[in-house]
């Protein structure tokens, strides 16, 4: 297949792909985004670059990683939703700072 046919055919699937895993990953503000998940996100986008403009690679690589970083991604934000716990020390890690009744309760549990 000829390049100038190849790059907007790669380019637009790999758009369409992105659209779809941020869909499925949920929509976010830039203010609401924690590190893990704007890392994922320019992860993503970076595989997404990968896969419109590697012409010699197979395509099917880059969209696997990029679905497995979206439902790592998804698996996370589901376990730190449920668990007190994993929020609790997502909290401490974040902000670097103990706080006290952060600490309380973590020690309480025995944690």
């Amino acid at each position: 297949m000829e390049y100038w046919i190849k790059i907007p055919i790669l380019s637009f699937s790999s758009l369409i792909v992105l659209f779809i895993l941020t869909k499925i990953m949920g929509n976010k503000e830039i203010s609401q985004l924690s590190m893990f998940d704007y890392t994922i996100g320019i992860t993503i986008g970076s595989i997404a670059a990968e896969m419109a403009t590697s012409l010699d690679a197979n395509f099917m690589e880059p969209l696997i990683a990029m679905v497995v970083y979206a439902i790592v991604a998804v698996l996370i934000s589901l376990i730190s939703s449920k668990s007190l716990v994993f929020r609790m020390k997502i909290i401490l890690v974040s902000t670097r700072k103990l706080i006290p009744n952060i600490l309380k309760t973590l020690l309480y549990k025995g944690l």
